[in-house]
C-alpha cells in the first residue's frame, strides 16, 4: 500500500449547531454510570454561564481535535461561553494548529502495522493519521515564529498568543481555536509546552 491509500478520508469536525442536543442530555439524568454524570456536569456548566461573576476554565486533554471536537471548542469561544482555556500542546499544537495551517486529520485504524507506517511517514493516533512530512512543516513554522520574537522568557500564554497573531495575519486557520482565542483574547496555557510537536520547533537552532 501506498501513502495515499492511508491518507484519503479526512476527519469530519462535529458542527453542535446542526441539532439540539438537549433532550438526550436530559435523558441522561435518569440513566446511569457517566452519562448521569455527563447530564450533571451540564447542569453545572449552564450554572456557570449564568453566574457573571464566574471565571470559566475549559480543560483540554486526549486527542479532542484529531476525533473531530474542534469545531465544537471553537464554537464555545465565538458564544462567549469560555475564558480561560488550559491544554495539552497535542491538542493545541500537533493538531490545531496543524489544522490551521492547512494539513488534516484522517480516519485510520490501531489494527495496521506501525512499522508499515513508520517507512511511509504516517503518524497514528490510535485510530487516526496524520502525515509525518506535514507535521515537520508544523514544527518549522513554530521555529520560524519563535524566530521572529525578541530573545527573553516566554510563557505559554504569551507564545500562542503570537501563534495566534501569525495566523490571523497570515489569513489561516479561521476554524483554528488559537486564532479565534487571539481575537476574542481568550488565553491559554499550555503547562507542558515543549512536551508536544512543538519543542522540536523550540529547540531547532535558527538558520
Amino acid at each position: 500500500m501506498k501513502k495515499n491509500d492511508f491518507l484519503k478520508d479526512t476527519i469530519e469536525h462535529i458542527d453542535i449547531k446542526a441539532f439540539d442536543a438537549t433532550p438526550l442530555i436530559n435523558a441522561y439524568e435518569k440513566m446511569a454510570f457517566q452519562s448521569r454524570n455527563l447530564a450533571r456536569a451540564a447542569k453545572i456548566y449552564d450554572m456557570m454561564l449564568q453566574e457573571k461573576d464566574c471565571t470559566i476554565m475549559l480543560t483540554l486533554a486526549g486527542s479532542l481535535v484529531s476525533a473531530g471536537l474542534k469545531q465544537v471548542i471553537v464554537e464555545m469561544l465565538r458564544n462567549n461561553m469560555i475564558d480561560v482555556i488550559v491544554s495539552t500542546g497535542a491538542n493545541i499544537v500537533d493538531q490545531d494548529f496543524f489544522e490551521a495551517l492547512g494539513y488534516k486529520h484522517y480516519i485510520g485504524t490501531p489494527f495496521v502495522d506501525d512499522q508499515q507506517l513508520r517507512e511511509l511517514a504516517i503518524d497514528r493516533i490510535y485510530d487516526t493519521y496524520i502525515d509525518e512530512d506535514e507535521l515537520k512543516v508544523c514544527d518549522d513554522t513554530i521555529r520560524q515564529i519563535a524566530n521572529m520574537l525578541s530573545p527573553r522568557p516566554y510563557s505559554s500564554r504569551e507564545f500562542i498568543w503570537e501563534m495566534g497573531k501569525y495566523l490571523a495575519e497570515q489569513g489561516k486557520g479561521e476554524d483554528s481555536i488559537i486564532r479565534n482565542a487571539y481575537e476574542l483574547g481568550v488565553p491559554i496555557f499550555v503547562p507542558a509546552f515543549s512536551d508536544c510537536s512543538a519543542g522540536f520547533g523550540l529547540v531547532v537552532p535558527a538558520s
